[in-house]
C-alpha cells in the first residue's frame, strides 16, 4: 500500500442525506460476523428467506435481482430498520460485569426498478449489507482492543434483469461500495518506546495494562467495486428455485490517527532507569510523545475485504394464500483474516488477527394473505459464528445466533403498501478475551478471560409504491 505524507480527512457533511444515513454505524445484530440482512420490512419479517420468491416491494434487487425481470411499470420502496443491541462481558477472575453502551442504529434502504420491455427491467438499489458499531466504557479492561469502533458500507447497485424464458430469469448488478471505518482504543504504556531503539516501558517496570493514551483512527471514505449475479427458475407452477452471488469487495482506507493523553498518575522513584529526579511525574515526560514524539497526529491506513456471499433457496406457493420459503446462505468470511494498521511512524504498526472462517445460515419464512389488503409473515433464522474462539473480542463479540421474526403488511391505497416487522436476535453465550497478544505473538484461547452475552431487538418499516 502506497504511503502518503499527509492525508486530509473529508468531513462527513456533503453527500446526500440518504447515503450519509447508510454510513451511520449499525450495531452488529442481524447475522454472523458483521453482515446485515434486513433490507426491507417484508423480507425481515420472513427472516430474510425468499431468494426464490422475494417480496414484491422492490427489495428483490437485493434478495434476488433476477426476480424483477419482466415486471411491468415502475416500483419503488423506501424504508428503515432501527436496531437496539445490548450485551455485556463478565470477567472470569473478578466476576464483575461490564455492559455495552451501543448507540441506537438506523439502516435505511432504497429500491427502484422499471420495466423497459416485456422481458427486461432496470433497477437501482442502495443498501448496507455489512456494518458494525460497538461501544464500551473507556475504563473497560477490553479498551486496549477497542472501546468505540465502527465500520459501515453502503452498496449502490444499478441492475439489469432479463427474462430468458417464461420460467427462467437472470439478474446482473454492478456494485459501488462506499465505506468508512472508525477505531478507538487505549494504548498500553508498557509497550511504548519514547524513541526508536529505546527500551519499552514494560522493560522499565511499568505494569501491562497501564493506559496512557487514547487512539482514534478515522478514515476518509473508501470505495470498492463488485458484482451481484442472480437467477430465478420456476420448476413448476408452485415451486420456484432462486440463487444469487454477491462478490467480495476490497476497500483501501486512508485517514489520520490522533492521540489524546490519559493521565497515569505515576511518579518516578529515586534511582529510576530514566535517570530523572525522584518525584518527577511520568506524565510530564510522556507529554513530549504527543508533541514531537511517536504520537503526533499522523497518516494511517488499512485494508479490509468484505466477503462474498452465496444464497440458494426454494419457494413454495403452498396454497393461493400461503407462501413458504427455505434459504441456505454461505459467506466467505475466511477473507477476513487480519487487519493491518499502518502508521506514518512504523513503530506503531499493528496487525489485528481475526482468522474468521467461512460460515453459513439457514432461513425459513412464511407469508399468509388475509384477503386482498393484509398479509401476515413470520420466520426463523439460525447462523453459525464466523469468528474462532481465539478472536472473540470487544471489537465484534459475535457468536452462534438464533433469530425469530414476525410482521404485517397492509395496502393503504391502490399501489401503496406499508410493511412493518420485528426481529429478535439471541446470541449463544460466547467465551472471549479482552487482551491483545504481546507483540509478535498470535491470539490464543489461553487469553480468553470471560464471557460475552449479546441480544438485539430490531424494528423495520418499508413504504412501497407500484403494483
Amino acid at each position: 500500500m502506497q504511503r502518503h505524507p499527509a492525508i486530509r480527512i473529508a468531513p462527513l457533511a456533503g453527500p446526500a442525506l440518504f447515503l450519509a444515513l447508510l454510513l451511520a454505524p449499525v450495531p452488529p445484530a442481524s447475522a454472523q460476523g458483521f453482515s446485515f440482512f434486513d433490507q426491507s420490512a417484508c423480507a425481515m419479517a420472513r427472516a430474510g428467506a425468499g431468494v426464490a420468491l422475494p417480496c414484491d416491494d422492490g427489495s428483490a434487487l437485493f434478495y434476488n435481482p433476477a426476480a424483477v425481470a419482466g415486471q411491468t411499470g415502475v416500483r419503488a420502496s423506501l424504508g428503515t430498520v432501527a436496531l437496539f443491541s445490548r450485551g455485556d462481558f463478565t470477567d472470569d477472575r473478578t466476576r464483575t460485569t461490564t455492559e455495552m453502551d451501543n448507540p441506537l442504529g438506523v439502516a435505511p434502504h432504497l429500491f427502484v426498478h422499471s420495466s423497459v420491455s416485456d422481458r427486461a427491467t432496470l433497477g437501482l438499489a442502495v443498501y448496507a449489507p455489512y456494518a458494525f458499531a460497538t461501544r464500551w466504557p473507556r475504563e473497560f479492561q477490553g479498551s486496549f482492543v477497542s472501546f468505540d469502533s465502527s465500520l459501515s458500507a453502503a452498496f449502490i447497485q444499478p441492475t439489469l434483469a432479463y427474462r430468458l424464458h417464461d420460467r427462467l430469469s437472470i439478474g446482473v448488478g454492478g456494485i459501488l461500495a462506499v465505506s468508512s471505518v472508525d477505531l478507538n482504543r487505549r494504548q498500553d504504556l508498557s509497550l511504548l518506546r519514547l524513541s526508536e531503539g529505546s527500551p519499552r516501558f514494560g522493560e522499565l517496570g511499568v505494569a501491562p495494562g497501564t493506559a496512557f493514551a487514547e487512539t482514534n483512527l478515522s478514515s476518509d471514505r473508501a470505495t470498492g467495486y463488485g458484482a451481484h449475479l442472480a437467477l430465478q427458475a420456476r420448476l413448476s407452477d408452485r415451486l420456484t428455485l432462486g440463487a444469487r452471488m454477491l462478490s467480495r469487495v476490497t476497500l483501501d482506507y486512508e485517514g489520520r490517527a490522533s492521540f489524546q493523553p490519559v493521565e497515569t498518575g505515576i511518579v518516578l522513584p529515586a534511582g529510576n532507569p530514566l535517570g530523572l529526579p525522584a518525584g518527577t511525574p511520568l506524565d510530564l515526560i510522556l507529554a513530549q510523545a504527543f508533541t514531537q514524539g511517536p504520537l503526533v497526529r499522523q497518516w494511517a491506513a488499512t485494508e479490509i475485504t468484505l466477503p462474498a456471499q452465496v444464497v440458494v433457496g426454494l419457494g413454495l406457493q403452498a396454497s393461493p394464500d400461503l407462501r413458504l420459503a427455505l434459504d441456505y446462505q454461505w459467506i466467505n468470511w475466511s477473507t477476513f483474516d487480519s487487519v493491518e494498521l499502518q502508521f506514518e511512524n512504523p513503530d506503531l504498526n499493528d496487525t489485528l488477527i481475526q482468522d474468521y472462517r467461512n460460515a453459513d445460515a439457514i432461513r425459513v419464512g412464511a407469508e399468509y394473505a388475509l384477503g386482498e389488503r393484509w398479509g401476515l409473515r413470520a420466520g426463523y433464522l439460525y447462523n453459525r459464528n464466523a469468528s474462532p474462539d481465539q478472536t472473540v473480542t470487544p471489537l465484534v463479540p459475535e457468536g452462534e445466533r438464533n433469530h425469530l421474526t414476525a410482521g404485517v403488511g397492509v395496502e393503504l391505497a391502490p399501489g401503496v403498501r406499508l410493511d412493518a416487522a420485528y426481529h429478535y436476535m439471541r446470541q449463544n453465550d460466547r467465551r472471549g478475551r479482552t487482551l491483545n497478544p504481546l507483540p509478535g505473538d498470535v491470539p490464543s484461547v489461553d487469553l480468553n478471560d470471560g464471557l460475552y452475552r449479546v441480544h438485539a431487538h430490531l424494528l423495520g418499516f418499508t413504504l412501497s409504491l407500484g403494483r
